[in-house]
């Protein structure tokens, strides 16, 4: 991984949108055993996906990918995006679909779908990142909706990174969301390198992307 994280249950990256933020995001998934389960908040699923391959190295696989592939399984999607465009969306076997990424309800039923059908399969959680969540609900709502995805997930043994930019809300928000996560890692840019470190419990030096 691009920063060693302590092996950990609950990690939070919080860093601006081109700070690679959403790349330290999907390493967590990838790095983790288990199939990705992603809640996309600003992309479709195919978006969702395709940014996965490209971060851990199979932009060209397609997803035709077998399901329960040992080289890099197929994403299970929580698609936040497209139920705000089209109606009479059908959920299949790898994603479901929210109403809307302001109907926290919906974004969380259809995680708890995913989370319960699992069976013995064993699953790494990330929400790519929960800013666009804060542009219709406040820190409190989103707060709660963090709370009940991360001890679902931990409790269930999945472990659960969650992205944040930072740079669109202020401190508060941030201070508020972070006790929820046992890690708390950071991305910034300085000029054109992308940088990383571990801010919470114990700060490490900042390192390139």
């Amino acid at each position: 991984m691009t920063v060693p994280v302590p092996e950990t249950d609950s990690v939070l990256v919080e860093g601006s949108a081109l700070s690679g933020q959403r790349r330290v995001v999907h390493e967590f998934l990838h790095e983790r055993d288990g199939t990705p389960l992603v809640v996309s908040t600003r992309q479709p699923a195919e978006g969702a996906r395709r940014t996965h391959r490209r971060v851990v190295g199979h932009e060209s696989a397609a997803d035709e990918t077998p399901e329960g592939s040992d080289d890099e399984p197929t994403p299970l999607v929580v698609d936040c995006v497209t139920g705000a465009i089209e109606e009479s969306l059908s959920d299949e076997s790898r994603v479901k679909y929210a109403r809307h990424p302001s109907n926290l309800t919906s974004v969380g039923t259809k995680f708890t779908e995913f989370l319960e059908a699992r069976g013995d399969s064993a699953l790494a959680v990330g929400v790519d990142t929960v800013s666009p969540l804060l542009m219709y609900v406040d820190a409190s709502g989103v707060f709660r909706f963090l709370h009940i995805v991360v001890q679902k997930a931990t409790g269930a043994g999945c472990p659960v990174v969650v992205g944040l930019d930072g740079s669109a809300h202020d401190d508060r928000v941030v201070s508020q969301l972070a006790p929820l996560f046992e890690v708390v890692v950071e991305t910034r840019r300085v000029k054109d390198a992308r940088q990383v470190r571990v801010a919470r419990p114990e700060p490490t030096e900042w390192r390139e992307i």
